[in-house]
């Protein structure tokens, strides 16, 4: 994949998993689960375009590296290499956004924790999903 396609790949699935993502935490809100909402309400999209931006960098870079170790046929990857690709990402994206989370939504570690895994399953899900659609659709047209 060339880096041009990577860069578009990270905007695309970043754009969806924020739209995504302030959905879940609006309707966590609502039910008391991430403090007051009044208390962070202004910075809840913030706090995910920060999460968002952390998550390019990181998605470029562990991709980059994902590819050098399992090299082969994107279509060919089992579902335990999928699986195995996306639990790494989200593992190591969690370690970098938890203390941001604490911060700007003021809540503690047990908290933000809990959010953020919220978040992190959803994105998950969505991950699995996106990248295996996003697989398929670059293989049919570059054989065009």
């Amino acid at each position: 994949m060339t880096t041009k396609a990577r860069i578009w790949q990270a905007i695309l699935f970043e754009t969806i998993a924020i739209l995504l993502s302030l959905g879940w935490v609006k309707l966590l809100s609502l039910f008391g689960f991430t403090g007051s909402e009044s208390q962070h309400n202004s910075s809840i999209l913030a706090l995910l375009i920060g999460i968002s931006l952390i998550a390019m960098i990181w998605t470029f870079i562990y991709n980059l590296l994902f590819d050098k170790f399992f090299t082969g046929e994107k279509l060919a990857r089992p579902i335990w290499l999928r699986v195995l690709h996306i639990v790494g990402f989200e593992g190591g994206l969690l370690g970098f956004t938890l203390p941001l989370v604490m911060w700007v939504m003021n809540i503690g570690l047990w908290q933000a924790f809990m959010l953020d895994i919220s978040l992190t399953l959803l994105i998950l899900v969505y991950g699995f999903i996106f990248y295996w659609i996003y697989d398929l659709v670059a293989h049919k047209y570059s054989r065009k």
